[in-house]
């Protein structure tokens, strides 16, 4: 259930009162969790912190380049990448990822959206340019705005 919380809150973005509704516990107590979560990099209160990496060297070289290419990515699509490339891996959960990306390469959800916020501009320049060549009339542009990942 704490994991659950981190999660929700700190991969999806969902807010902190929806996941305390849904889950049934309080929203002081996944505060609390989460700062567990940021501290030590575990949710229980009592287990010690351990400095190993979760995968080898080759397999963070990876994700670090990953990131590095696809600034803007889901989790799901690096986690699908890493059961390509790394078949052999036993843990590719959701949850290990979160803990790999901070813990392991230091990158929290605030240095990945400026990462990603800093990409923008040039898709959106490149997104423009592949438009030019078929639209000369912005009436003739409609958009449709799906923001959820479908599965």
């Amino acid at each position: 259930m704490r994991w659950w919380s981190i999660v929700l809150t700190y991969i999806y973005d969902i807010d902190l009162a929806v996941v305390a509704l849904v889950i049934g516990v309080s929203t002081r107590s996944i505060s609390r969790w989460g700062l567990l979560f940021r501290r030590r990099g575990n949710v229980k209160p009592n287990v010690q912190i351990k400095r190993k990496t979760r995968w080898p060297l080759d397999c963070i070289k990876f994700v670090k380049g990953f990131v590095e290419k696809h600034p803007c990515f889901y989790i799901e699509e690096l986690q699908e990448a890493l059961k390509t490339t790394f078949p052999a891996l036993p843990n590719i959960s959701t949850a290990t990822i979160c803990k790999a990306l901070r813990f392991d390469l230091g990158l929290t959800r605030k240095v990945l959206t400026k990462r990603a916020r800093k990409c923008a501009p040039t898709e959106i320049d490149a997104y423009y340019e592949k438009l030019a060549s078929f639209y000369r009339d912005p009436e003739q542009l409609v958009f449709l705005d799906e923001t959820a990942k479908d599965g």
